[in-house]
């Protein structure tokens, strides 16, 4: 359980560290949509 959680906790940080470190503004009156990902074929 505490493995669990202590996993649940990294990705909540690693979520937030990715967000804050985006180019472009996710909230507020500056959104132009996310990045396109391209995927190779």
């Amino acid at each position: 359980m505490i493995v669990i959680c202590l996993f649940l906790v990294a990705s909540v940080i690693i979520g937030s560290i990715q967000l804050a470190s985006t180019p472009t503004e996710l909230f507020g009156p500056g959104f132009e949509g996310l990045p396109k990902q391209e995927f190779p074929r």
